[in-house]
């Protein structure tokens, strides 16, 4: 009988999108305290379940939890990406997932986020979240390596 996991994708791919999650909020947070973007993680986080947010611990433990969800759920995808359709350069092709999870959510999904209406016009804030999803996906793929997900049959 066909099962559609078959390397563990739900749990390895869990654990190792929270990963990449904690590092993509750390970097993005550290973007917004240089000042290079305007909007911490939370602008994204957050205005996915929201429609606003104000800058409190409350709100920033909410995004952070929000943030973690989120990378767990593209975890999960990613492991099941690799599962079915992609082979080896696993750290190559997982920039270009981050940069996929990039174009959909800044461009054809956009319009389901409740993102500030400033954000996409914002040089600095465009790349820092096309950075911090590239970093996500790469520290995704490590994790599922270290996890050992790519030597299972």
């Amino acid at each position: 009988m066909f099962k559609l996991e078959q390397r563990d994708e739900f749990a390895r791919g869990s654990v190792a999108g929270a990963a990449g999650a904690v590092v993509k909020y750390i970097f993005n947070e550290l973007m917004q305290l240089l000042q290079i973007a305007k909007y911490d993680n939370n602008a994204t986080a957050i205005t996915v379940t929201m429609s606003q947010y104000e800058r409190t611990l409350f709100f920033w433990l909410y995004g952070f939890i929000n943030a973690v969800f989120i990378g767990t759920i593209f975890g999960v995808l990613i492991a099941f990406t690799f599962s079915y359709i992609l082979t080896d350069r696993f750290l190559y092709k997982g920039a270009a997932l981050g940069i996929l999870i990039f174009y959909l959510n800044f461009g054809n999904l956009s319009f389901f986020f409740n993102y500030p209406p400033d954000f996409k016009t914002l040089p600095g804030d465009m790349v820092s979240m096309l950075l911090s999803l590239m970093i996500y996906a790469l520290v995704t793929t490590d994790m599922l390596r270290r996890l050992q997900f790519f030597t299972q049959e």
